[in-house]
């Protein structure tokens, strides 16, 4: 199982890579003398912005779907080629007879050794070429050998952490991934094409219908993706903002390996001012994560800083303009927040791009800081997750600052002080940490639920289990919310003539013998309104939890005793599926 599902998670990321990286370079030109990297990001940003246009038409007409996504992209890989030819298609078909004439002669005459000799040659010249560009790559690496270790081996440390879980397990350590999956099916069943969240729903869908994956499995390796493309734009910032090779490491090794700030266990609620203040600090990126919705939001407002960082420096065309106005339009789609930020800090970097940098970080911490003070000023509590990316830019600042002291004596030998400083630092206080998920479900019942849906007919099958599942059912199966089912029949299951309703076929109830446990225990302070939520009561609850799985599980055994057509479709020591395969009419 894990090696199918790491074969699984490849083919889905290759086909990301495809959609937004490698397919961008054969629609959009531009760009000639700009780093690679701009080129890449630039056109990524341009085709998610079109790819979350696209997806909105088409499901407002109601066509979305694996044909029209597919004729989308070859009818624009045919523009794009049409568009690069078009000066050698418009010299005529007697042109083209003549070249076409010319190419049959020359391979009669390929025949003959020495053409093959010359062929040998062009081939040769190729190999030199790609040898060219490797030499290329060395030569920038040269005299930067630490510094570039440093960054692979941060950037793989980075990558182990980021995807550990998705790696290992099918359910999500986030609860907004479902919502995430919720939209994306909805979306591919042309359901509310205006509600949010949107772009990440967006991306999830058009990746699903173009590599055949379902789109669960496309959120579970998408997600931490997108994590470690914010990871490595913030990096990217850096390095064009501030040019220090140590900072853009130490930055990337303090938010992707999850080790400044520190991770604390915060018992109780603030109170006092202090306490408040403390709080805002205390934000480690171990234990606060952005939803992905949020996370690709802060990531555009990233790159839209680095693009006008790079056209600010080295006087770029509209392109990298254009860039930014994309990464504007998609980050306001997103949150209006982080709009606000993005357009604050791009005017501050304007002036100057050290500055726009420290503008970011104060911004970020006044906002949280005032919010949390404050009654009055309402920020949403998903801000603080961009708290730990405002702590890694500053923490890049400030070895910047440093370096740019040293770098006067000696460039190198500041480079290596500061490396084997931040080393130090690493391996003493700021060891790597492992992300803090919060699961909602077990793995088996996210297991079952896909076996379900490769086992039996679409549509023909109907899960009673807890909210979660109905994001993993939406467009494959039926769901009933467990806490209404169990009210529903319970007082009726015992009966010997009670049947359930035959609206499918077969009838799965998700029974937990060890009930779930999202805390470790009851929340000291709830909220009125989370309190009377029915989701949080039947659900988040740790006792609320236990009482509606006890119910359930009698209500199951009641039924099992007098009736032969249920069976344990799945046991394990903690849940337990009963299966109800319930005759239609037409069967009688």
């Amino acid at each position: 199982m894990p090696a199918l599902d790491a074969l699984k998670g490849f083919w889905i990321l290759v086909v990301f890579l495809l959609t937004f990286f490698w397919f961008p370079t054969r629609l959009f030109s531009g760009r000639p003398h700009a780093p690679r990297v701009i080129r890449i990001a630039g056109n990524g940003v341009r085709t998610v912005l079109c790819v979350t246009i696209l997806v909105f038409l088409l499901c407002s007409l109601r066509v979305f779907g694996a044909i029209a996504v597919v004729l989308f992209f070859l009818g624009a890989i045919g523009l794009g080629w049409f568009r690069r030819r078009g000066g050698r298609i418009s010299r005529g078909l007697w042109t083209s007879l003549q070249t076409t004439t010319i190419n049959i002669m020359r391979r009669v005459e390929s025949r003959s050794f020495n053409l093959f000799l010359s062929r040998k040659r062009t081939s040769t010249g190729g190999r030199w070429s790609w040898g060219l560009r490797v030499n290329s790559w060395l030569r920038l690496l040269e005299g930067k050998e630490l510094l570039g270790a440093c960054f692979v081996v941060v950037l793989g440390m980075t990558l182990v952490l980021r995807t550990e879980h998705a790696v290992q397990q099918l359910r999500f350590d986030q609860p907004e991934q479902y919502s995430a999956l919720l939209r994306a099916r909805e979306l591919m069943l042309n359901m509310h094409p205006a509600g949010r969240p949107f772009v990440f729903p967006a991306m999830i869908a058009t990746t699903s219908l173009l590599s055949g994956a379902d789109s669960m499995q496309v959120t579970r390796f998408l997600a931490p993706a997108i994590g470690l493309l914010v990871v490595l734009a913030t990096g990217l910032l850096i390095q064009f903002c501030a040019r220090v090779g140590v900072a853009v490491v130490a930055a990337i090794y303090c938010l992707g390996a999850a080790a400044f700030p520190l991770a604390r266990n915060q018992t109780g609620m603030a109170m006092s001012a202090m306490e408040k203040i403390k709080s805002v600090f205390a934000g480690s990126p171990a234990t606060v994560r952005a939803r992905p919705e949020f996370a690709l939001g802060l990531l555009f407002l990233l790159l839209a800083l680095t693009f006008l960082a790079d056209w600010y420096r080295n006087s770029r065309g509209w392109d990298s303009l254009l860039d930014f106005m994309c990464c504007l339009l998609l980050t306001g789609l997103i949150s209006q927040v982080l709009l606000i930020i993005l357009l604050v800090a791009a005017g501050v970097l304007l002036l100057r791009p050290m500055a726009g940098l420290f503008a970011f970080v104060l911004l970020c911490y006044g906002l949280i800081a005032v919010a949390t003070l404050s009654t009055i000023i309402i920020i949403p509590d998903e801000m603080r997750t961009i708290l730990p990316v405002a702590a890694a830019i500053l923490v890049g600042c400030f070895l910047a600052f440093i370096e740019a002291q040293l770098v006067g004596r000696n460039r190198r030998s500041a480079e290596t002080l500061l490396l084997a400083a931040c080393l130090f630092a690493a391996v003493i206080w700021f060891p790597p940490q492992r992300l803090s998920g919060r699961c909602l479900e077990y793995e088996a019942a996210a297991r079952a639920t896909q076996e379900i849906a490769y086992r039996f007919p679409r549509q023909s099958w109907v899960v009673a289990a807890p909210v979660e599942q109905l994001a993993e059912t939406l467009g494959l199966g039926g769901h009933e919310d467990l806490a209404g089912f169990v009210e529903k029949y319970r007082t009726r299951a015992a009966s010997p003539e009670f049947r359930f309703p035959d609206e499918q076929e077969d009838l799965f109830v998700y029974v937990e013998k060890k009930p779930f446990q999202i805390f470790s225990r009851e929340p000291e302070t709830v909220s009125f309104s989370v309190l009377t939520d029915p989701t949080y009561r039947n659900y988040r609850s740790p006792g609320g939890r236990a009482s509606l799985e006890a119910a359930a599980l009698q209500l199951c055994e009641n039924y099992r005793q007098n009736h032969s057509n249920t069976d344990v479709f799945f046991e394990n020591e903690a849940l337990r599926i009963y299966h109800i395969h319930r005759q239609q009419a037409s069967d009688r």
